[in-house]
């Protein structure tokens, strides 16, 4: 069963379209942080700063194992994606095109390429595909410090990736388009 994982809105994965329950926000952003760095050992230190910055429960090693196994059930039911306990942390074993993040960092790369290329047609599609990955505040209802950091940090790229977007619209003759959303 496919699965997929989404950010760039609420924190969600689907498997086969349907949405999987990862239950509540400090569960969902210890998966978060797993995405985010999909494919990378990301250390239990690393797990308990990014999801409890400077206030971890006081078993909070205990907590995050909890976390880190109900995820694990919750992804079951789903092929290519797999919580992995390596030396030195955890891993999500996941395809990077299953995670819109990625996804959308890919396509703007490509869109960017493309635009080097004086392809601008092929430019502006695939920034519209990027773009439309989108659903709302990237990690929207998680609430930490490095959650913030990263949320602005990806924010600054799809405004970037807006304005180039715009610029290559503009150079394909795209201007009555552009009127209303600007």
């Amino acid at each position: 069963m496919a699965v997929e994982f989404d950010v760039l809105g609420s924190v969600e994965a689907r498997v086969d379209g349907r949405i999987v329950d990862l239950g509540h926000a400090r569960q969902r952003c210890v998966l978060a942080v797993l995405l985010v760095d999909a494919n990378r050992v990301v250390s239990v230190d690393q797990l308990v700063e990014r999801v409890w910055a400077d206030r971890p429960p006081q078993r909070a090693r205990n907590t995050l194992y909890g976390y880190l196994s109900r995820l694990r059930q919750a992804l079951a039911i789903a092929e290519g994606a797999d919580i992995v306990r390596r030396s030195g942390g955890y891993v999500l074993d996941v395809e990077a095109t299953a995670v819109d993040l990625h996804r959308f960092g890919d396509g703007v790369a490509q869109a960017r390429a493309a635009a080097l290329n004086e392809q601008d047609e092929q430019a502006a599609a695939l920034f519209g595909q990027a773009l439309g990955l989108w659903r709302g505040d990237a990690f929207a209802g998680l609430d930490t410090p490095w959650i913030h950091a990263l949320r602005d940090a990806v924010d600054q790229e799809r405004v970037a990736a807006e304005l180039d977007h715009t610029d290559v619209r503009l150079r394909c003759g795209h201007h009555i388009g552009l009127l209303a959303e600007l």
